[in-house]
């Protein structure tokens, strides 16, 4: 039987590394390659092609959520498995719409994560029950408030730019402060544009304020 590959991407080598020597055990796993954030795991999944993609979602330059969508463009039959430490809904949701197929935190057992890659293999879902009873609500009507949100389609990322933006900070000062390049910021903000359906980065800001995502600080 042909061995089941896996892409691994975190940006904390240690965890990297212990996945690795686990799967390294397994008779139906290989690990094909690594990657420390969404772009590198872009890069791997064009030149690998990997079966399954284990990934977090929280990683400098491009976030697990952005770089599922793009993987799931790029290679549609690779499935994407979310191993993260975060179980609300800001990042449950964005990361199922943007085509991951399972969602698994952290604290899983070893077993159950390998488990997991062997079902996403033939297109089975594992969902942590957490998650799964969040996935319930939402299918059952959810909570209006949250549905009235209008940031839910943000992802962590771009919701960090977005703080920036409305405590009026540049372009160049957002760059430095969440440790990206003047160009990603670019591109987070036109996302945040087009995803809040606004004409500025000022009305960015208004709106930010306004539904409490910045608040000021108490003296």
């Amino acid at each position: 039987m042909d061995k089941i590959r896996v892409l691994l991407t975190d940006d904390h080598a240690v965890v990297r590394l212990g996945l690795k020597a686990y799967f390294s055990t397994l008779e139906d796993i290989i690990v094909v390659g690594e990657a420390a954030d969404g772009f590198e795991a872009l890069e791997k999944v064009q030149e690998l092609k990997p079966d399954v993609v284990l990934i977090d979602l929280l990683m400098p330059g491009m976030d697990g959520v952005e770089a599922t969508r793009r993987i799931k463009a790029e290679s549609p039959n690779t499935q994407v498995i979310v191993l993260t430490s975060y179980h609300d809904d800001e990042h449950i949701f964005p990361a199922i719409r943007a085509g991951a197929l399972s969602y698994l935190l952290k604290n899983a057992d070893p077993d159950e994560l390998a488990e997991a890659i062997r079902r996403a293999y033939v297109q089975e879902a594992v969902i942590n029950p957490r998650v799964a009873t969040r996935l319930v609500k939402e299918l059952r009507g959810g909570d209006m408030q949250a549905e009235a949100n209008p940031f839910q389609a943000l992802t962590e990322r771009e919701l960090e730019v977005l703080v920036q933006i409305a405590e009026g900070k540049n372009n160049a000062q957002i760059a430095s402060q969440l440790f990206i390049s003047e160009k990603t910021v670019k591109t987070h903000i036109t996302n945040i544009l087009a995803k809040l359906n606004l004409a500025d980065r000022t009305q960015a800001a208004i709106l930010a304020w306004q539904s409490g995502v910045v608040r000021k600080q108490e003296p």
